[in-house]
């Protein structure tokens, strides 16, 4: 092109330029559309918003030039006229050209008003079409705009009198500081193409150790804090989110600004403090709501969990006279007793037959039931061999007896617990929840109507120390996410007691989400270092850091009985010693009172 021509043009006031440097910036404007906006977009919003009458014409020149060549490439035209009271216009806006000869016409526009309920980034190229002298003021206003509203991926191109067609762009994070719209050149076009492929540089690759506040509060497993030498301040130091978050950080490049919630209601006072931007994200333990969705942003759900009922061991266990029994259940014990009485009454009907003494048949039963000679032996045939049968199908019995008891030692048996949702409403269990827990039961209707005792906690695993403190509630159950169940199972794996055992049918599904104020900056790129530490199995290793109960098997697979549990066996001893005591002082008795003789002859 003739430069010469072109700086005779660009110096005449009306702002109209000759057709072949129109052209030359047409080529230009279809080369961004063309090869970088509608290779990965199928549609394009254009807003033409001029303030003098010579600019618009440019504009007007110029796209008329563009349209034919634009192709069959779909195309919103929206043109925001002067004195015209604004208006919503309906469409996609996620890709976004902008004609505009200045600040003021760009801020009639209002892109702000449509990215209000957006929560992902929209791209803007704004076509600035000023003086040389203009540029750096209109720039910065319009990248302080941009800054203001959360608009990150904010380019405008200028032509400079010189013929230049120049793209800038700012970078908010940079080592001198953490809000810096200075405008930066980041491409050219050189008559063909732009120099730099990329149109729209990443800019939150590093943040230069600036600060992101981020609402969050000590709640295991989730999130672990702890206090420094300043009793002040607080750090993350672990938990499947924290892991997550100090990933994030190293990842990106920022430091963690800790803001505790000052409610009590952690996660709503969180989100309220998303809302009146006083955080840049929340996490720790959010489910993802339709509620929360509208007010806020949310990234891609990074852990997935089920919210269960868990029923506490000790309510369960088994008492004393449990254990002994355990082995059979009430009917064959009733056999056994049984067997016991025909085989006296047989005995006995063998010593009539036979003409035997008798006096000796119920101790020599009790002797062949519990393992013990006999003494003394029968002189018939067919007692002793009906002796012998007896002592073979007790062997069996006390074998059989002892493995089972042996079994429940080693295994830490309980009382049948419920295994449906039905079961516990049958049984009008009791549930123990949090504030945040008892919401989420509210509307599902098969446990809505269950009887509810809410504790007054922020933290989940409160109720399970609740009902720990209390296993005298026989009917009461807790409800929350499983990984809290296994959190408290794993803190307390030396102490039985405290123990929680799951209800198999779940509640319902949760998936874990962080929150963001709406139409964040940083939703696109942590939902990408979301999916890159998901792909190279980050989140898998985290959770099984946290939440992995696999180890408890072992530990949990046996309990030792102490004296207060065999105390049915002391006191069937006991029973004996007094019984016997009774039989002896009634013998001494006998020898004084004829009538008690008659008994021990």
């Amino acid at each position: 092109m003739n430069i010469s021509q072109l700086w005779t043009s660009y110096q005449d006031r009306s702002g109209e330029q000759m057709n072949h440097i129109n052209e030359f910036v047409a080529r230009a404007l279809l080369h961004v559309v063309h090869q970088h906006i509608l290779s990965v977009t199928p549609s394009l919003v254009l807003t033409l918003c001029c303030r003098n009458n010579h600019t618009c014409n440019f504009y007007n020149e110029m796209m008329s030039i563009m349209f034919r060549q634009w192709g069959i490439s779909p195309l919103q035209i929206v043109n925001v006229e002067e004195g015209v009271p604004w208006r919503r216009v309906p469409g996609r806006r996620h890709f976004n050209v902008i004609f505009t000869d200045s600040f003021a016409a760009f801020a009639e526009i209002r892109v702000n008003e449509y990215s209000l309920e957006y929560n992902y980034n929209e791209y803007y190229f704004i076509f600035l079409q000023a003086r040389d002298y203009l540029h750096h003021t209109e720039m910065l206003a319009i990248f302080q705009y941009c800054w203001h509203y959360q608009l990150i991926n904010c380019n405008i191109q200028v032509q400079k009198s010189n013929g230049d067609i120049l793209i800038y762009s700012y970078y908010p994070f940079s080592r001198e500081s953490c809000n810096d719209i200075e405008p930066q050149l980041i491409n050219r076009y050189n008559g063909s193409s732009l120099i730099n492929p990329d149109l729209f540089p990443r800019k939150l690759s590093n943040l230069y150790g600036c600060p992101l506040r981020a609402a969050i509060w000590n709640e295991p497993p989730f999130i672990w804090l702890t206090e420094g030498e300043n009793k002040s301040e607080s750090f993350v130091a672990g938990g499947y989110e924290g892991n997550l978050l100090l990933g994030l950080a190293k990842k990106m490049n920022f430091t963690i600004a800790i803001r505790k919630p000052p409610n009590i209601k952690y996660r709503d006072e969180a989100i309220n403090m998303l809302l009146r931007h006083d955080a840049d994200l929340s996490l720790g333990g959010f489910r993802q709501t339709v509620q929360r969705t509208v007010l806020t942003t949310s990234t891609h759900n990074y852990h997935q969990t089920r919210q269960v009922f868990g029923l506490l061991d000790a309510s369960f266990e088994l008492g004393s006279l449990d254990i002994l029994l355990y082995p059979y259940p009430l009917e064959i014990w009733l056999g056994i007793l049984g067997v016991l009485g025909l085989a006296l009454l047989i005995q006995l009907a063998l010593d009539r037959l036979l003409h035997e003494s008798h006096q000796d048949n119920w101790l020599n039963l009790e002797l062949i039931f519990v393992g013990m000679p006999l003494l003394q032996t029968p002189r018939s045939s067919a007692k002793r061999i009906y002796c012998i049968m007896l002592m073979f199908y007790t062997l069996l019995i006390r074998t059989v007896y002892q493995g089972l008891l042996y079994h429940l030692i080693r295994t830490h048996q309980l009382h049948r617990l419920p295994q449906t949702i039905d079961e516990l409403v049958e049984q009008n269990y009791t549930v123990v929840v949090t504030a945040t827990a008892q919401e989420t039961l509210s509307g599902i209707p098969r446990v809505q109507h269950m009887n509810h005792r809410v504790i007054a906690s922020t933290s989940e695993t409160r109720p399970l120390e609740f009902l720990a403190e209390h296993p005298e509630y026989r009917r009461h159950t807790v409800a929350t996410a499983e990984d809290v169940f296994i959190y408290h199972n794993r803190r307390n794996a030396l102490k039985a007691s405290a123990h929680f055992e799951l209800v198999p049918q779940e509640v319902i599904n949760i998936q874990f989400t962080m929150y963001l104020p709406k139409h964040s900056y940083l939703v696109d790129h942590i939902n990408e270092e979301i999916m890159w530490m998901r792909s190279v199995g980050l989140l898998v290793i985290w959770a099984r850091w946290e939440l992995d109960e696999s180890y408890l098997k072992n530990v949990q697979s046996f309990k030792i009985l102490n004296l207060m549990d065999l105390y049915a066996i002391f006191l069937l001893v006991a029973m004996g010693l007094i019984l016997s005591t009774a039989v002896f002082i009634l013998e001494i008795l006998s020898r004084h009172w004829l009538k008690l003789r008659h008994l021990f002859l």
